[in-house]
């Protein structure tokens, strides 16, 4: 039997375009490898605590989020503006003062960076506050880093604050991710707060997928290849289609893309149980030490409670590279050790919870964008895709190729 229409990934661009494609009165099938629903939006339930595969958070100013979330069932847990900063010497706060003026003059004398790079970060804040969200992406062929030093900022305040800070949401400290991203990103936290729903992230999904009433799912179904309009499984079972969206990295199942396969960044994610946290608010804190191999890490039951059990507290610890054939014991002890030493508490009690290696964690782009035209996301006459990578790596890019794909589906039906 012919399928109508299919959906390769039941990511959240595969569950958006599914919902675009119910409102124009289709019934979409969705095959997924795994076993849920998600893609890389996942949450692990473990002796109470909640496990983010990777530490992820929402930025409550994306504009395709506000479009199809209901931010108050999600019951958003938001962490403070700002961070503390470990550097060789001892840490300090980062604040925004233009969101804490009785602070401003502590973030004056901070050794975060010299009088200059803090003017800097202001006049920055200014320009993006009022630049489009599609200017920010203007293509001009510089990474990151050097974005910030054309930009006149110190060396001093880039290891201190952008490196850990943005090689955390990037996963990758050379801060070479195109600047385009850099700008998006900062002028987003201007704009709103990082966020995460008080039961996980992976509520997100689940709250996208609840709302498709037609959609069929059929999970640990991973598939082989896709050809002359039918999709083979692994299994065996092949399902001919009419129209086809990929919403995953399509290379591996057209033979036409075999070889243009997409580059990742990865990233290693620890989770420790302690009785008495280290630091007593929703700050992220980062790790501007070189010697460390930690990048950042926080508290994640102060900004949402319900990560962990009463009386319990959860620390989430994102390494700066991924540690190769190291027994998981040693190397919980040594980022426990590391975090007694960064936190001047020697006695600190961290229990080892969970290690999360993220092979495929975010794709690896040379050229971003925050939006295309929806015949961008066509690629033949029957087949469609949609994923962040098609646009910039963001949950945002995520749900709008999903809208897209699914537009570019029914126009050409």
């Amino acid at each position: 039997m012919q399928h109508p229409i299919v959906i390769l990934g039941a990511g959240v661009a595969g569950l958006i375009a599914a919902r675009h494609l119910e409102e124009a009165g289709h019934a979409p099938l969705i095959i997924e490898a795994g076993e849920r629903a998600g893609g890389r939006v996942k949450t692990d339930e473990r002796e109470g605590f909640l496990l983010d595969h990777g530490f992820q958070v929402l930025l409550s100013a994306y504009e395709e989020a506000r479009r199809y979330l209901d931010y108050d069932a999600l019951q958003l847990r938001r962490f403070q503006p700002g961070a503390l900063v470990f550097a060789g010497e001892g840490s300090f706060r980062v604040v925004d003062p233009l969101r804490r003026p009785s602070q401003a003059l502590s973030m004056l004398f901070s050794p975060v960076g010299n009088l200059r790079d803090k003017w800097l970060v202001w006049k920055l804040n200014r320009e993006l506050n009022s630049m489009p969200r599609e200017e920010a992406f203007r293509e001009d062929g510089q990474s990151t880093l050097d974005y910030l030093r054309a930009y006149g900022f110190s060396e001093q305040i880039i290891d201190r604050f952008f490196r850990p800070f943005f090689g955390g949401i990037f996963l990758e400290n050379e801060l070479r991710t195109n600047a385009g991203m850099f700008r998006f990103v900062f002028k987003l936290f201007g704009e709103g707060y990082a966020v995460v729903p008080a039961r996980g992230m992976e509520q997100i999904p689940r709250q996208l997928q609840s709302h498709l009433r037609k959609t069929t799912f059929r999970f640990n179904s991973p598939v082989e290849r896709v050809e002359n309009q039918t999709i083979y499984l692994r299994s065996g079972e092949s399902l001919p289609f009419e129209k086809l969206i990929i919403a995953t990295d399509p290379s591996p199942f057209l033979p036409a893309l075999k070889g243009q396969s997409l580059q990742w960044e990865h990233t290693c994610n620890l989770y420790f149980e302690t009785d008495e946290p280290p630091v007593d608010q929703a700050l992220i804190a980062l790790v501007a030490d070189p010697k460390r191999r930690i990048n950042n890490w926080c508290v994640l039951s102060q900004a949402a409670p319900g990560y962990a059990p009463e009386g319990k507290s959860l620390l989430s610890v994102t390494l700066k590279s991924v540690p190769e054939k190291e027994e998981e014991n040693k190397l919980a002890h040594e980022i426990a050790e590391e975090l007694r030493e960064l936190t001047a508490r020697p006695a600190l009690e961290l229990r080892f919870l969970a290690r999360y290696d993220i092979p495929r964690a975010l794709p690896r782009l040379q050229a971003m964008a925050y939006d295309l035209p929806y015949t961008q996301f066509r690629l033949s006459e029957r087949i469609f895709l949609a994923g962040d990578y098609l646009l910039n790596a963001s949950l945002d890019a995520a749900m709008r190729s999903g809208r897209k794909a699914a537009t570019a589906l029914l126009q050409s039906m």
